[in-house]
């Protein structure tokens, strides 16, 4: 059981629609709370949100007495920390926007520039109906976007790329701070085609990489400011990064927690500079409704006059206490061909983009569940000429796309390594 809860889900007209339990989505229309950047600064947070369920019944019991047994699943979080941690759980777990989004590593936090990490190991499978043959790793290294036709192009490129020109692999991998070692487990995948991390460095912690083309995702503190941003971008489209991913869930408390200005502002001086040098992605946004979701986009584009975007980036969660596995294969299938849709038509600038699916995953599933869930899904989403890429929130973690001893890939992580 996760910390997030979800809103109920209604069948109207087959489209599966979200209702935030009547409220419209809260967000905080001020600049973020410094209190925020205290609560992450050091992953704490993020590890008790990992395990909600274990810090929601540890942590009230060890703020009144710290004999209280750790368990074990947060054996990991040091003592000294422990306090201050639970202190922010407490703080933070119930007013989290109830969007249908888990719990990421926060888009607030302070960012640490990269030591660039030339692309080695990954294989990457094409898409492209103008090529498919595997472009080799020196080919990936050294491709650079342009907006001409596929069709045109010399060879295909790693991710897609300007202008409607998408080529290369769409099946991306996210992990983060916990995830050690486990991208080793899918080195020898002809599947996946890039990795993110919610953030600018491809190691976010001592022994965790990933060796494929990675995307940086832009994350800003309380000012709405990242020193270090431009110059590690810079230095990652040197060494092969060919697409750039804006705000986090601007629309969720939890996650970046922007209004649509900010989102805006961050979108204008951090991520429009790289237009035409790589692809250039709107603000993640979820998949809830009133203020949120395409109601927070439609509102962002409001504020981001003359922005130029080369994919429009969504995600989608539905809670399989609420759906079964078809139905959720279906309102995955829905949001994209229908909301999406509707809402790019409306707004010439993305008219001509495609989607990347950022992330989507049927929560509260079991291991066997999510894999017949991506069983169902990504044939779909590889064969549909829409789509430019997703990321399944599966993940490097146990429990996750790795089993839960650590040792190897879970039924689900089989079927993403694999189908």
């Amino acid at each position: 059981m996760h910390f997030l809860t979800y809103p109920s889900i209604l069948l109207t007209l087959s489209v599966l629609a979200f209702e935030v339990a009547g409220a419209a989505v809260h967000h905080v229309h001020h600049v973020h709370r410094q209190t925020s950047l205290i609560c992450y600064e050091d992953n704490t947070l993020r590890a008790l949100e990992r395990y909600s369920s274990d810090a929601a019944t540890f942590c009230p019991k060890y703020l009144k007495a710290s004999s209280e047994p750790v368990p074990k699943n947060l054996a990991g979080v040091p003592a000294s920390r422990l306090s201050s941690g639970c202190t922010c759980f407490q703080k933070t777990a119930a007013p989290v926007n109830p969007v249908s989004s888990p719990t990421r590593s926060p888009t607030t936090a302070p960012v640490v520039s990269p030591t660039p990490t030339p692309v080695s190991t990954f294989k990457t499978t094409l898409s492209s109906s103008s090529a498919s043959t595997k472009p080799s790793v020196s080919t990936l290294s050294s491709l650079t976007p342009t907006s001409t036709s596929s069709s045109s192009s010399t060879g295909p490129t790693s991710l897609p790329i300007r202008g409607g020109a998408y080529s290369g692999g769409k099946r991306g991998l996210v992990y983060d701070y916990n995830s050690k070692d486990y991208s080793r487990f899918f080195t020898d995948s002809t599947k996946i085609a890039f990795g993110s991390d919610w953030g600018v460095n491809r190691s976010p912690a001592p022994g965790v990489t990933f060796d494929g083309p990675f995307v940086p995702t832009i994350r800003v503190d309380s000012n709405l400011k990242n020193d270090g941003w431009i110059a590690a971008v810079k230095a990652l489209i040197s060494s092969g990064t060919s697409m750039i991913f804006a705000s986090n869930e601007p629309d969720n408390a939890g996650q970046a927690n922007l209004t649509p200005s900010q989102a805006a502002t961050v979108y204008k001086n951090f991520v429009q500079p790289f237009a035409g040098q790589v692809a250039i992605a709107s603000p993640a946004i979820t998949n809830g409704g009133g203020a949120a979701g395409l109601g927070f986009l439609e509102n962002f584009v409001a504020q981001c006059s003359n922005c130029h975007f080369d994919i429009i980036n969504v995600h989608h969660y539905v809670n399989r206490q609420d759906v079964g596995v078809d139905q959720a294969v279906s309102a995955v299938q829905s949001f994209l061909t229908n909301d999406v849709a509707a809402f790019q038509a409306k707004h010439p600038q993305f008219q001509n983009t495609k989607i990347c699916l950022g992330e989507f995953w049927l929560w509260n599933a079991s291991d066997e569940e999510g894999a017949q869930y991506l069983n169902k899904l990504l044939p779909w989403l590889d064969g549909n000429e829409k789509v430019a890429c997703y990321q399944a929130f599966g993940g490097l973690w146990p429990g996750n796309f790795i089993n839960s001893a650590g040792t190897g890939l879970s039924r689900s992580g089989q079927v993403y390594h694999d189908l």
